[in-house]
């Protein structure tokens, strides 16, 4: 992957994402800006137009970043996230969409996740063109990285997504439970079907470079986002029951480092751990719990309690972002992946939401 377009109609904002990009990516990174100045002697679509422009680019090849409305974007009058989104599914090039001055409040990751539209989309959380910028570079050497290590696996390593997946992460004993997160997340999967089975170098093609954007999109928006398998910050505080604020410290966190994610998408900014091998770390010390193994190390800390009932927590609420208790909240929500069984709603919220939006 060495290319970054940008899809922005407003020229000022579009001239500082460039430059603060171009300050980033090493050199022989591309960044390729859509300005609108097209030739439209010829009668075709817009679509038509944007398959043009990226006729030249290889789909695991570039990340495409896009305002959701492009209404002012030079010629493309009434253009819209939602038709370049479209030109990037068929074509396979991975995208992440974000809306001007908005950044995400409570909950509303979760509203978003419930539509058809977006749920497998990448969002940006756009309140500044620093963050903005940061998580596109975040997203683009998370691409590039599957784009590289994809390419080096046998048949064998990537006869399914799940076993690429494992392979790619250098976890193949977690296969199964890559699996589950597959279960009723079809549409994640389903862009390269019509090339399985078909031996023709082409088709081949096609499956390498959709490859990088459908497991990518998977891990991204699927396996990171649901806590399960692999934990972000707060949600391995919780399962650890070690108080938020006091797993921020890096020395708390150094005694866990064996079980650090270290893969595509993760950073300073996007820490997570291997549940599996948080378990494997406490049973190995044989201490029940995260805290009970930071006493053990001399690391004196407070428990993770759910702010609501005050009493341990241990699972992660999908809308508060905050730790919650099992018995103050409901698991098993039928849009929830089938492994993400440390994601939950707290209570209240639930009962808040469930009879606007169908949460059973």
């Amino acid at each position: 992957m060495n290319s970054i377009i940008l899809f922005e109609d407003d020229i000022s904002r579009r001239d500082q994402i460039h430059k603060a990009l171009s300050r980033s990516v090493d050199k022989n990174v591309k960044i390729k800006l859509i300005d609108g100045e097209i030739d439209f002697q010829r009668n075709i679509t817009y679509e038509s137009l944007i398959k043009d422009m990226l006729s030249e680019i290889k789909p695991g090849e570039a990340l495409i970043v896009c305002d959701k409305d492009l209404s002012g974007l030079g010629k493309f009058l009434g253009l819209s996230g939602t038709v370049v989104a479209a030109v990037a599914d068929e074509l396979g090039f991975p995208i992440c969409l974000y809306a001007r001055g908005t950044g995400e409040q409570e909950g509303e990751e979760f509203l978003r996740s419930l539509s058809p539209w977006e749920k497998k989309r990448i969002i940006l959380d756009s309140r500044d063109v620093e963050t903005l910028v940061a998580q596109s570079l975040n997203l683009f050497k998370g691409f590039q990285w599957i784009n590289n290590e994809y390419r080096d696996l046998s048949l064998a390593q990537a006869s399914s997504p799940p076993k690429a997946l494992a392979n790619l992460l250098g976890v193949p004993e977690v296969e199964e439970q890559i699996a589950l997160y597959g279960s009723g997340e079809q549409g994640l999967l389903e862009e390269i079907m019509p090339f399985i089975g078909d031996n023709h170098a082409s088709s081949k093609a096609n499956i390498t470079g959709r490859m990088v954007r459908v497991l990518g999109n998977w891990l991204y928006t699927s396996i990171l986002r649901f806590p399960g398998l692999l934990v972000n910050q707060i949600a391995a505080a919780s399962y650890l029951n070690i108080n938020v604020d006091a797993f921020k410290d890096d020395s708390v966190q150094d005694l866990f480092k064996i079980a650090q994610y270290n893969g595509p998408f993760s950073g300073a900014n996007n820490k997570y751990w291997w549940r599996h091998k948080l378990d494997d770390l406490l049973l190995e010390e044989k201490c029940p719990d995260g805290n009970a193994y930071a006493n053990y190390k001399g690391k004196k800390v407070d428990p993770c309690l759910d702010e609501v009932t005050n009493t341990e927590a241990g699972y992660y609420c999908m809308v508060t972002r905050k730790p919650v208790s099992a018995e103050n909240s409901k698991g098993g929500i039928s849009w929830f992946p089938a492994g993400a069984n440390l994601s939950r709603i707290r209570i209240d919220k639930f009962d808040e939401l469930a009879p606007w939006l169908g949460l059973y």
